[in-house]
């Protein structure tokens, strides 16, 4: 998805919490490169706007800070039905979720969110998700790698089903696996190793940068190299692959 002409990026803030609506919008409309042109207090609401801006003349909306838990139509619904519509499928999510929702953090993970953030982040923390998934990344909370990897250690792939967290749950049985794609793998670099176990840790690139001693732009092209080895589309598939695989293990 292409930004505006002027680089600003479109947020808009989705949650069932009018406080944490404030919140969040305050915040990103702080920023010189950002603006909330659409807030919602459920899934349903989000995915009407969402909707009209994207085929009318109101111009798209590039990122959705998307909350799980709502009435209505909880948060991976709303993404399912974004995906699965033309005008909106390009739509970029940043998933805000907390410790207690362990299995609608899988079932997003299925339904294409490119990004997932604890809503106690640091506010910078969420400014830099922001933006570093509304321009093609993928941001994954160090907390929830460690949700996607006791699942896995207890025998639960992320897009299996799972029973509905609240009444407005996810209740339509299995959800596509994200990443994990099959047949052998172009076997990885020592570097390129290395980057992907900090990668897994859920560390960005520039902070893999400054722990491996080199550039944020030389993180960046063994992430792209080892993306292609994979055939991951993504960081977040990526941790997914190396959890599942084994490439990593974390402690």
């Amino acid at each position: 998805m292409m930004l505006s002409i002027t680089g600003v990026i479109r947020v808009a803030v989705v949650d069932d919490q009018p406080l944490l609506v404030s919140a969040f919008s305050a915040l990103v409309a702080a920023q010189p490169d950002m603006e909330v042109v659409l807030e919602a207090v459920d899934g349903r609401q989000a995915v009407e706007g969402l909707t009209a801006r994207a085929t009318g003349h109101h111009g798209a909306v590039d990122l959705v800070l998307m909350d799980l838990r709502m009435p209505v139509l909880d948060g991976v619904s709303a993404i399912r039905e974004l995906r699965a519509a033309p005008a909106t499928a390009s739509l970029r999510v940043l998933v805000l979720t907390t410790f207690d929702d362990e299995d609608l953090v899988l079932a997003a993970l299925g339904a294409g969110a490119h990004g997932f953030l604890l809503k106690d982040a640091e506010p910078m923390t969420l400014l830099e998700a922001i933006r570093v998934v509304a321009r093609g990344g993928s941001w994954l909370d160090p907390a929830v790698t460690g949700t996607v990897l006791a699942h896995l250690d207890a025998g639960t792939e992320p897009g299996a089903p799972q029973s509905p967290a609240s009444p407005s749950g996810p209740t339509d049985g299995a959800v596509p696996v994200v990443g994990a794609p099959s047949g052998p793998y172009e076997a990885l670099t020592g570097r390129e190793d290395a980057v992907l176990a900090l990668v897994c840790q859920g560390l960005s690139n520039a902070r893999i940068g400054e722990r491996l001693h080199v550039a944020e732009s030389t993180v960046k092209s063994h992430v792209k190299t080892i993306l292609g080895k994979t055939g991951c589309r993504n960081r977040v598939e990526l941790v997914i692959y190396a959890l599942t695989t084994g490439l990593v293990q974390l402690q």
